[in-house]
């Protein structure tokens, strides 16, 4: 597959050559050479093996496909722009005359985009070279909320990047200069092809073509007369490769199926391979990368892997994807592979109403020639094979088209989405498009008992999250200072006035804290690390009366209380709470206010969420009680686990305040132990200081150490800073001030 791209503009020299060069670099994956040629105010770029740029009297053309130029020049003579479709085999072209330029794709030729943008029109075989280009890199809502509800995509001229149109299969877009707004884009209905309609033996048997074959095995009929046309149209005198997906530790019937329809065939007829994957390794951005837009099932995933997998075995792959569900987006999925990877994936089932009685009997004849009785019993034994279900329509899909059959023997979805778990929690809750989706949420907590279509939009929201974070986040303007603060790459130091004297408080970085930590011996390590390593100001300090503030997350989650929110179930009053009181207890959603409920009680935490109803929030807080405040709920900055957790307050605070005092006097020179006033397990956040444990005898400076955690010195994300220092500020000397007219003294030499 060759890379095409051209600019239409008026601009300078300089500026188009840079954004040539940016589609070019773009579209190096379909080609290691380029060819480039100016006609009028169009640029054109080929990329391809051997590029060529044709010209015709005072037109310049670049073609990816197979085309024959004196036919295709005759036609365009005839009838104008619209003679440039209607060739008997796919092709893209883009033309460039004085006038402007004539977009065209005959057939289901390669995909090709276009857009414009202040001043100029871009066009490009993928619309992320149109975004390297410069082309905003905005989400279209349209698109986006029809993939989201039904899964439809590549159905229209529509894309999921706003402002970027493709060219439909056998339309013309003509783009000429126009009056009021640059350039004038007139698109053209597509072309209705003459003819016969094509039958299912047809596009088979048309399918297979020349060159290395493989099949990528599907279930069923559709999957049967597959493997059969292939069969019949391969050369006996080698096996025939089929591929098989296989997930260890999932329950599929992938090996039993290959076995039972492949068992019956002459043994050097077929060499099998079943091709392993795990769930925790699906590499979805790499895949998003590669296809540049969402697709709406499992099935397309899985034929972009086998294809990467098997690159160099075979020239082309057969599948019976294209049977069931939406098929606008193999097309695109069969370019970007081949373009990647060499690998041309054939669906011959694309352009057929695959809910007609009549084809399913064809395939059946046809199975039957090509395959053993057994064989084909297997094939349509197998589940989802046949039946009433099969002829349903999808809801705001093709006509015609069967619903129920697997396009490959992929693993359940529901049972990837498990192992996935932990990231689509992350893209659920967190979500790049749109708020927090709850109802998501509902499902994943109880994806058991969830339907198929509510797994389905899952995986697509779970597509989409990725898509927005892989695809499109890259191109998107940055600003010019980061909106999120980094993690300090060592401990912060701050000076705070407290009770009339000066402090400063030095942050110390830890490693991650996980559940099972000894956080007693590990933060007296850090902060005997830090004694040992401060400079003299801090050294000196140490010498002085001083604190130590622990956070209190940090010490749940190295007790093992951090629950992940698919393991909380919230109840109706933990639901009402939530919508009762707000987030002015600081519980905003139902697994926060359920895990507060477990430790402080319905009574209380309802008198609570009355008073803050009522718009009493200070007596809130006093109701609910510090443990209940202390309930810390999902972050996205948070350290993990806490980015999808609740933690609640630690057990036994003042314990482990004395723990870590008890491993400090192991660790500490015995000076520093001496001066060492109290260790304080403390919750820190905006609305203020909550203690939980305390070490020395006697009251806690209750005070200070609010002053001290007043902006929070352990921070609101990811800074892994749960140990503060609190040292005495060094002493200032006042300077004495020379006399008027004193000579000053002699320096020593």
């Amino acid at each position: 597959m060759a890379g095409l791209a051209a600019l239409l503009s008026f601009g300078s020299d300089r500026s188009s050559t840079e954004t040539l060069t940016a589609l070019s670099r773009a579209l190096a994956p379909r080609g290691s050479e380029e060819a480039r040629d100016v006609n009028g105010s169009a640029k054109l770029l080929v990329r391809a093996a051997l590029p060529i740029v044709h010209r015709l009297d005072t037109t310049t053309l670049i073609v990816d496909g197979i085309v024959e130029l004196s036919t295709l020049a005759n036609r365009y003579a005839e009838r104008g722009p619209l003679g440039l479709v209607g060739g008997a085999d796919p092709y893209t072209l883009i033309m460039a005359d004085p006038e402007g330029l004539v977009l065209a794709r005959s057939g289901d030729g390669p995909p090709l985009y276009y857009a414009r943008t202040r001043g100029s029109v871009l066009v490009a075989s993928e619309p992320t070279a149109l975004l390297a280009a410069g082309v905003p890199a905005r989400p279209d809502p349209e698109t986006v909320a029809r993939f989201l509800a039904v899964g439809g995509c590549d159905e229209g001229a529509a894309t999921f990047f706003d402002g970027i149109r493709r060219v439909l299969p056998d339309q013309v877009v003509e783009i000429s200069a126009g009056h009021t707004d640059g350039w004038l884009v007139r698109a053209h209905p597509p072309a209705r092809r003459r003819g016969t309609a094509i039958t299912g033996r047809m596009a088979l048997l048309g399918s297979v073509g020349e060159g290395r074959l493989g099949v990528l095995l599907g279930p069923g009929l559709p999957g049967a007369a597959v493997l059969g046309a292939a069969l019949a149209e391969h050369p006996q005198h080698r096996g025939l490769p089929v591929y098989s997906v296989n997930f260890p530790g999932l329950p599929m019937d992938s090996s039993a199926y290959a076995s039972a329809l492949l068992g019956p065939l002459p043994e050097a007829s077929v060499r099998h391979r079943a091709l392993p994957f795990f769930a925790d390794e699906i590499d979805v951005d790499g895949f998003l990368a590669d296809v540049g837009e969402p697709v709406p099932d499992l099935s397309a995933y899985l034929a972009w892997a086998v294809a990467r997998s098997t690159g160099g075995e075979v020239d082309a792959l057969l599948g019976a994807a294209g049977w069931c569900g939406p098929v606008g987006h193999l097309s695109r999925l069969a370019d970007r592979v081949a373009a990647r990877y060499g690998v041309a994936l054939r669906f011959p089932y694309r352009g057929l109403e695959t809910g007609d009685e009549a084809l399913r009997g064809e395939l059946r004849v046809l199975a039957e020639r090509t395959l053993p009785p057994v064989s084909l019993r297997a094939a349509v034994a197998a589940p989802g094979a046949g039946g009433e279900s099969s002829v349903v329509r999808r809801p705001g899909g093709p006509p015609g088209r069967a619903t129920s059959e697997a396009a490959t023997l992929e693993p359940p979805l529901r049972e990837i989405l498990v192992r996935l778990r932990a990231e689509m929690i992350g893209a659920l809750l967190y979500p790049h498009h749109g708020p927090t989706d709850h109802d998501g949420l509902a499902v994943m907590q109880h994806l058991g008992d969830a339907s198929e279509a509510d797994v389905a939009r899952l995986w697509r929201r779970y597509l989409l999250e990725r898509w927005l974070v892989t695809v499109v986040a890259p191109h998107e303007r940055q600003p010019e200072v980061p909106a999120a603060r980094q993690a300090p790459p060592r401990p912060r130091a701050a000076t705070i006035t407290a009770e009339g004297a000066e402090w400063v408080t030095h942050a110390l970085v830890t490693e991650p804290i996980t559940a099972g930590d000894r956080v007693a011996e590990k933060f007296a390590w850090y902060v005997a690390e830090f004694a040992h390593g401060a400079d003299k100001a801090a050294r000196q300090a140490l010498r002085r009366p001083w604190h130590l503030l622990v956070a209190a997350k940090p010490v749940a989650v190295a007790q093992g209380l951090a629950r992940a929110i698919w393991e909380i179930e919230p109840g109706s009053y933990a639901r009402g709470l939530v919508r009762l009181a707000g987030p002015a207890l600081g519980l905003a959603d139902p697994w926060s206010m359920q895990v507060a409920l477990d430790h402080t009680g319905p009574a209380r935490l309802g008198l609570a969420a009355l008073c803050a109803r009522l718009g009493r929030v200070n007596w809130a807080e006093r109701v609910a009680g510090p443990l209940a405040r202390s309930v810390c709920p999902p972050r996205e900055q948070a350290c993990p686990p806490a980015h999808l957790a609740v933690v609640p307050p630690p057990r036994r605070a003042d314990r482990v305040a004395e723990e870590i005092v008890a491993a400090l006097r192991k660790t500490l020179p015995d000076d520093v132990y001496a001066m060492l006033e109290g260790c304080a397990v403390v919750g820190a956040d905006e609305t203020g200081l909550r203690l939980l444990g305390w070490s020395r005898p006697g009251e806690p400076p209750a005070a200070l150490l609010a002053r001290l955690c007043a902006h929070n010195p352990f921070g609101q994300g990811d800074e892994r800073t749960p140990l503060v220092l609190a040292l005495a500020a060094p002493r200032r000397v006042a300077q004495p001030t020379a006399r008027k007219g004193a000579k000053a003294s002699a320096r020593r030499r």
